[in-house]
């Protein structure tokens, strides 16, 4: 037993020092460093190929997973095309790997999704909250005040768990990429006080889950 959570502290240890190995790299203004994302790859590949097969995944690996495409998105945006162009592709490549680790089997799925049933229906009552901000009709404050208190409510009563299910990650990382759409509302819609809210929103969301 002791061998097994030795084994996966490690998993989830190279993983975190990889992503924040590569991100440092992007954030100094270095690009993408193929040797230290080739190592990100390899250790994603490892977790997933430990976690696939799971309903949960460990407490420790919630943060990098949920942070690291945006992370590596928002870069892309920082840079000038063909650098930009390659951590894009990069960024979606980890995308596939982080929703390996945190696919829901279809036989939990029903199980898992009572979780956050209550979430969910303040995600769809009067249209689904990503899909407007997805097309532009931005953030419904109300919708959101209720969205904000029911996560808050589920998050606090697992925060004592060793993992959280895997259809929560997914929702949590859904969460956490709404700040995506803020460029689009900035320049494509011109809607600077809807980019505000997404804004605002993202960053009470990362208050919450990273403190």
């Amino acid at each position: 037993m002791e061998s097994e959570i030795s084994k996966e502290k490690k998993l989830v240890d190279d993983f975190e020092q990889a992503a924040i190995n590569l991100l440092v790299e992007l954030r100094m203004g270095n690009g993408l460093d193929d040797q230290k994302y080739k190592k990100l790859v390899q250790t994603l590949i490892a977790c997933a190929n430990e976690w696939e097969k799971r309903d949960s995944i460990p407490k420790n690996a919630i943060r990098p997973l949920i942070e690291l495409y945006d992370e590596l998105y928002n870069f892309s945006l920082n840079y000038a095309e063909e650098e930009s162009t390659r951590i894009l592709e990069a960024a979606k490549n980890i995308k596939m790997l982080i929703q390996k680790c945190t696919k829901v089997r279809g036989e939990v799925a029903q199980e898992q999704t009572k979780i956050i049933a209550k979430l969910l229906g303040h995600i769809n009552e009067g249209g689904n909250f990503f899909e407007k901000i997805e097309n532009g009709k931005g953030i419904n404050e109300q919708q959101f005040e209720k969205i904000y208190d029911e996560l808050e409510f589920i998050y606090n009563q697992m925060y004592a768990e060793e993992s959280f299910p895997n259809v929560f990650v997914t929702m949590l990382i859904d969460f956490c990429e709404i700040d995506l759409f803020i460029y689009q509302y900035e320049e494509a819609f011109n809607q600077h006080e809807e980019a505000d809210k997404i804004y605002e929103a993202h960053e009470r969301i990362i208050a919450l889950l990273i403190g």
